[in-house]
């Protein structure tokens, strides 16, 4: 997800020693037993790749296709915290996972700590160097490289272009005028149709809003980490958001849901906060009005700035016997061209790539007819420099996800959302502990 600040990198590194050793306590830092190089034309070697985002399918069959020497069996898992990361962990324990993995962001931390992911220095460090600081912090923990960066997420607004100008709707840009168009748009569509379906229990959304208003969820003080979701800026957020739901200005259904679809598809809600990578989520979940959406900055308050949703890395397992050939596909999956275009030419994927070279290829294989044409790349491209610096995520931020997720979710109805928040910070110092973390006092 979000870039840290060079600041906050150093701080990360010092505190994520005593990570890197707690990951070599449990196998996390291994380096396999063997490793049996990239193969030959004659004898391909074949490595396993786990994943569940759009497009990577497309992308490994590329891979087979041009590669001879290696030999990619792909295959589809659920996402993250809905099962992946513990699918992962099982067959870890058990001894048969994957060479490969699509990670998260914010959930290197904590698969690091677990002791899941290969310390990859000698394979993609060199590689991962090139990248700009702000995104190769991310993968980088107690001085060791733990994963290739594939993506950035700058949180956007998307919104239906024939429904603002039918409501008299000026893209907003700031959260004030937010809040105007949503009284605007419920009093012309005579209580019809909402600005926005919130998805108030989704807590990437919330972080992303949180560190566009400056927060800071996690940080590190000497070597140990400091947990401060509960902030004056996070409660901000929270009482606005409040104040929209208390007064029936925007949907607030759960996330992803079919209420939530259903409620764009009736365009009983005209917007959506998403990311860079939301278009191709668009596209595929509503064919039918190609034509209509268009992506704006997010609204702001009083700065431009935003904070960023996603984004996912390339991470060796760490008992992989074949570190070489898993390295090769996963920078050839980060850093080729070639890559970008098999991800995206399914339109499934919109995915902005870290590595600002390669957002050419992506322009010009992602098909924006659906956005009538619009340069959706040069408008995430323009955001990415505007997210907020100094967000840093934390080794148990997987679980306090669950738990917050939890306690929004009762809140969506009343707006309360603020104690929920509360609860995190209580639940992420405990987890930290537990972890045989310290935490900062």
């Amino acid at each position: 997800m979000k870039p840290t600040s060079r600041t906050s990198a150093v701080a990360l590194a010092a505190a994520t020693a005593s990570l890197a050793l707690l990951a070599t306590a449990c196998g996390g830092s291994g380096t396999g037993t063997a490793d049996t190089g990239t193969g030959t034309a004659a004898e391909p070697v074949e490595i396993t790749y786990w994943s569940w985002q759009p497009g990577t399918k497309e992308m490994t069959e590329e891979f087979n296709r041009t590669h001879e020497n290696i030999k990619v069996v792909h295959s589809e898992i659920p996402a993250g915290l809905n099962g992946g990361y513990d699918k992962l962990a099982k067959a870890v324990k058990a001894g048969n996972a994957p060479d490969v993995v699509n990670v998260e962001y914010q959930a290197i931390p904590d698969l690091v700590t677990q002791g899941l992911l290969r310390d990859s220095s000698a394979e993609l460090g060199a590689a991962v160097k090139k990248t700009p600081e702000s995104v190769r912090s991310l993968v980088t923990l107690g001085g060791k490289t733990w994963g290739a960066p594939y993506d950035v997420g700058p949180q956007s607004l998307y919104y239906r272009t024939d429904l603002f100008e039918e409501y008299g709707i000026e893209v907003p840009r700031t959260w004030d005028e937010f809040r105007t168009a949503a009284e605007k748009v419920k009093t012309a569509s005579k209580g019809k149709a909402r600005i926005l379906d919130f998805w108030g229990d989704d807590v990437a959304t919330w972080a992303g809003l949180a560190q566009q208003a400056g927060a800071h969820w996690y940080g590190t003080e000497g070597d140990a980490w400091k947990v401060n979701i509960a902030d004056t800026s996070t409660r901000k957020v929270a009482d606005y958001w409040k104040d929209l739901v208390t007064n029936d200005l925007v949907l607030n259904h759960k996330g992803w849901s079919p209420e939530a679809t259903k409620a764009v598809t009736d365009a009983k809600a005209i917007a959506l906060i998403g990311a860079s990578w939301s278009a191709g989520s668009l596209k595929t979940t509503y064919p039918k009005q190609a034509g209509k959406w268009a992506q704006a900055p997010l609204p702001h308050w009083g700065t431009p700035a935003t904070g960023a949703v996603g984004g996912t890395s390339f991470a060796l397992t760490k008992d992989t016997e074949k570190a070489k050939a898993a390295a090769e596909f996963a920078l050839w999956a980060t850093t080729d061209a070639a890559a970008v275009k098999a991800r995206l030419a399914a339109g499934t994927s919109s995915a902005l790539p870290a590595d600002e070279s390669l957002r050419a290829a992506a322009k010009e294989t992602f098909d924006t007819e659906y956005f009538g044409g619009q340069d959706l790349y040069a408008v995430a491209s323009e955001q990415v420099p505007t997210i907020t610096e100094g967000w840093t995520w934390s080794p148990v931020h997987n679980s306090t996800s669950l738990s917050l997720q939890n306690d929004l979710g009762k809140a969506m109805r009343t707006g309360e959302f603020w104690p929920a928040f509360q609860a995190a910070q209580t639940a992420a110092e405990k987890g930290i502990t537990d972890r045989g973390l310290k935490l900062a006092e």
